[in-house]
Parts: C-alpha cells; structure tokens; sequence
C-alpha cells in the first residue's frame, strides 16, 4: 500500500471515529442509559463492534424496523437484543434509533397509523378510526376515557410503522451493497490500471 493510499485510509478512520464519538463503543457503553446494564455482555462480544458488511446489513435492515415503531422508552432495549442474536454493529443499530426523537415523533406516529388504518382497510378489515384523530372532534367534550381510548391505534401503528420500517430498510440495505459494490470497483480499477503501468514501464 503506497504512503497515499495509507493517508486516505487514515483519514477515513478518523472521519469515522468523529461521527462515532456520541454513538455507544467498548470505552463507554456504560455510560449509557438502558444499554449500561448490559455492557459487560457487551464489551466481551466483538462481532457487536464489527463494521463488516455481514454485520452492517442487519443493522441497517432492522434498526430502521424498529426506529418506526411505537415503541419510544424501550427501543434501545429491543435493539440491544437484535444485535446481539443477529451479530449486528450495535453503535450502528443504536444511532439508527435517533431518528424517532422528540421532533419527528408526532409525524411518523401520525404516518403510521393513517397507513396502518389503510392497509387494514385493503385486506378488508374495517378498522374504527379514533375520534380524537378526528378534525371535527369537540375537544370540549374531552374525558379521560377518550384518552385510554387512544390506546387503539395502536395496532394500525404497529401495522403501519413495520411497513415503513421494512421499506426503508430493504433501501438502506441496498444502497448499501450499491455502494459498497461500487467502491470496490473503483479500488479494482484503480489496481489495475496501476498494475498496467507498472508492467509497461518494465
């Protein structure tokens, strides 16, 4: 490997442990909320740390699974599970998870239950719609039984947000490998091309 080929590859490393420094690592998952009971199982499997595709591709695929679902509070716990029966990256898995945050929480919540309710709709379900989504609801007349009521969009959510999670994930997966494929062209390329010039020279 020439000393420029060396310097890119360092450089590369060091961008990536930049954009790692908030993400959990062996060094600090301690100090993590939820995944510190965990660390010590943690620190003593590698493939949790691995950044090869093998252990990329799960991560991807079923970190933006379950980023969409309505299960905000215990998603780092679920995750921490995935990776450790999948051998998933987990600093990977984990940052994937912050999509769903306080910002974005209320319209992807909002997503997945109009396209739950639809998809239940499709397959001939006729699914009752909550009042209180309602426009026209008299938040006048508002109880504390409405509000437990909410608790039944919950299905349409679950329904709605594993088909966003999917689509999304089977696009990062191959974006990925569309990627990394091309990459690795590119560095096929460039070695021989460089091997044809080193043979004509001689």
């Amino acid at each position: 490997m020439t000393d420029s080929k060396k310097e890119k590859r360092f450089k590369r490393i060091r961008r990536l442990k930049r954009w790692m420094r908030p993400l959990p690592r062996r060094s600090n998952i301690h100090k993590y909320p939820i995944l510190k009971w965990f660390s010590h199982t943690a620190y003593k499997r590698s493939y949790l740390w691995s950044f090869r595709g093998k252990a990329i591709i799960p991560s991807l695929f079923w970190g933006f699974w379950v980023a969409m679902l309505p299960i905000v509070g215990i998603q780092m716990l679920v995750v921490f599970f995935i990776a450790l029966f999948l051998r998933a990256n987990l600093p990977l898995i984990v940052a994937i998870q912050w999509i769903s945050n306080p910002i974005t929480m209320g319209p992807i919540f909002f997503a997945n239950y109009r396209i739950g309710i639809e998809f239940l709709y499709l397959i001939g379900i006729d699914y009752q719609r909550n009042k209180l989504l309602n426009p026209k609801f008299d938040w006048s007349n508002f109880s504390y039984s409405d509000f437990v009521a909410l608790l039944n969009t919950f299905p349409p959510m679950m329904i709605g947000g594993s088909i966003i999670g999917i689509f999304l994930g089977v696009v990062a997966v191959f974006l990925y490998k569309f990627s990394t494929s091309l990459y690795n062209r590119r560095n096929d390329f460039s070695n021989s091309s460089k091997i044809s010039s080193d043979q004509r020279k001689v």
